[in-house]
């Protein structure tokens, strides 16, 4: 068993498997209590412990992940644990979040002698359960060895893009193409069965052609059979990544950020809706459209 001690916050669908892979890796895991307990409970029957409180987290581990739901939860948790970071301590955010909250916890931990990196994933829970995550690291160069060896536990790809921040900078990158894939094929599919085209031909064409994308092969095929649940993402934190993406393209390139906005404020409409706790995939469901 590794000596490292691990604190992890936030373990629902995508921190669950993430904190599995490091107890399977010897890593001893403290968990902080969260909301649904049966991963928890699952956790802890798998050799995890429970920390009452953040601070008592923070002060009994070496390495501290968290995997929270959106930016203003990372500057949350922040303010209830910043002082408690002491030299050497290493925090690995693998949240979804804005690249200048990374920033701006880099630089207030490197003033204590201790580590951040933001370090998001691409995947979904069943890849963080069986370790095939996508990482995608910011930190300082000197460090990223160490976060490799860490994130590795649940990643098959790891990849450094930059200083802190960058790792969330790339992911709103990726997401941006993705969802923004899926919200195009959605009103593709929902036009082609109006009009009365063949969609499962228009399926095959598209992956034979240049259309063809992972977003593709991964929802297309299961709503073609009626199943609209192949990807376990909500429309709530697909419009919540899409508004951070739009934020940073309209920040370094102001002309570009027009199609970032309209997908951004179409899967707002639909959280605004009462479609937030749907899963992306439904765009394709007729019954939805």
């Amino acid at each position: 068993m590794s000596s490292q001690r691990i604190g992890f916050v936030g373990v629902g669908l995508m921190g669950s498997g993430m904190a599995s892979c490091l107890l399977a890796d010897g890593y001893s895991v403290s968990l902080l209590a969260h909301k649904n307990r049966a991963p928890v409970e699952r956790l802890i029957a798998q050799g995890a412990s429970e920390a009452p409180d953040p601070a008592t987290l923070v002060q009994s581990c070496d390495v501290v992940f968290t995997c929270l739901p959106n930016a203003e939860a990372v500057e949350a948790f922040a303010g209830q644990v910043l002082t408690q970071f002491r030299h050497g301590q290493i925090w690995i955010d693998t949240s979804t979040s804005r690249p200048e909250v990374s920033e701006a916890m880099a630089e207030r931990l490197q003033a204590r002698g201790a580590i951040f990196a933001d370090a998001p994933v691409t995947g979904g829970p069943e890849q963080a359960q069986e370790g095939s995550l996508s990482s995608l690291v910011g930190c300082a160069e000197q460090h990223f060895s160490a976060i490799e060896t860490f994130v590795g536990s649940y990643s098959k790809l790891v990849r450094r893009f930059g200083e802190a921040g960058r790792g969330h900078a790339a992911k709103l990158l990726n997401n941006l193409v993705s969802q923004g894939t899926a919200v195009l094929l959605a009103d593709a599919f929902q036009c082609a069965r109006k009009t009365g085209v063949d969609s499962h031909a228009l399926f095959e064409i598209m992956m034979a052609g240049a259309a063809r994308s992972g977003t593709l092969e991964k929802t297309v095929p299961e709503a073609l059979e009626g199943r609209f649940d192949s990807s376990k993402f909500t429309i709530r934190n697909s419009a919540k990544d899409l508004r951070y993406a739009r934020d940073l393209v309209n920040s370094v390139a102001p002309e570009r950020t027009a199609l970032a906005g309209v997908i951004a404020d179409r899967l707002s409409d639909l959280e605004t809706r009462g479609r937030g706790n749907d899963y992306v995939s439904t765009l394709l469901d007729p019954e939805k459209s």
